[in-house]
């Protein structure tokens, strides 16, 4: 199901969405200000793992491209003090706070050990797409990624 739905956001057609370049310059300054991001540091800490370096036929249609930003990292403290539902909740709600709307109720993807998120901005075409979960490291897992866009020859 989660495929599916980094799928179905990822290529829009908007046209009103900036230029690749633009988009992966705005992707990593989001990224980038969400991972420095006191709602991020109450839950735990994640790390830029890549960062929309590079382009992506991934979830496009033939002859197009997108680009990621990608991180994780880990919850601190006792597994009482931060529950995955509640570290996505901050995260989403500091993502809505910059323009991103939800794309999914994140309850519909919620249980004790799993919490999920998938937010855009219609402004930028990029999607975030968080992920929290207990047992399993890394805990906190971050996608971010533009919309689809036609491969420049």
């Amino acid at each position: 199901m989660l495929v599916l739905l980094m799928l179905v956001t990822s290529c829009t057609g908007d046209a009103d969405i900036p230029p690749l370049d633009e988009a992966a310059k705005l992707l990593i300054a989001d990224g980038d200000k969400l991972l420095a991001s006191q709602d991020l540091a109450a839950a735990g800490s994640a790390t830029a793992t890549e960062r929309a370096d590079r382009d992506s036929e991934v979830g496009c249609l033939k002859g197009h491209v997108q680009r990621f930003f990608r991180a994780q990292g880990d919850l601190t403290g006792p597994p009482y003090k931060q529950t995955p539902g509640s570290a996505v909740g901050l995260m989403a709600s500091w993502l809505r706070l910059r323009g991103y709307n939800k794309v999914v109720d994140d309850l519909d993807l919620r249980d004790e050990n799993l919490g999920a998120a998938v937010l855009r901005n219609p402004q930028t075409g990029i999607t975030f797409f968080v992920t929290v979960r207990n047992g399993q490291k890394p805990h906190i897992m971050i996608v971010g990624k533009t919309s689809c866009y036609e491969r420049e020859s």
